[in-house]
């Protein structure tokens, strides 16, 4: 498995008030952002692409997410 490290604050620095996004497989882009997690997956529900959900609005500082 390969380990990867994703850019957080970077990829989410647009994205200050709450709500949730989905981010692109290789992880180097948001795709969709809603207010609420159900609105972000109707958004994405068309899209044939393997998308991951994250929240937003929250401190990523010293946040790494690995995957």
């Amino acid at each position: 498995m390969i380990k990867k490290k994703i850019n957080f604050v970077k990829l989410l620095k647009n994205y200050k008030k709450k709500g949730w996004v989905a981010i692109s497989h290789d992880f180097n882009r948001v795709l969709f952002y809603g207010k609420t997690l159900k609105e972000t997956t109707r958004k994405a529900k068309l899209s044939k692409r393997k998308i991951y959900f994250f929240p937003t609005g929250e401190k990523y500082s010293r946040f790494v997410g690995l995957f």
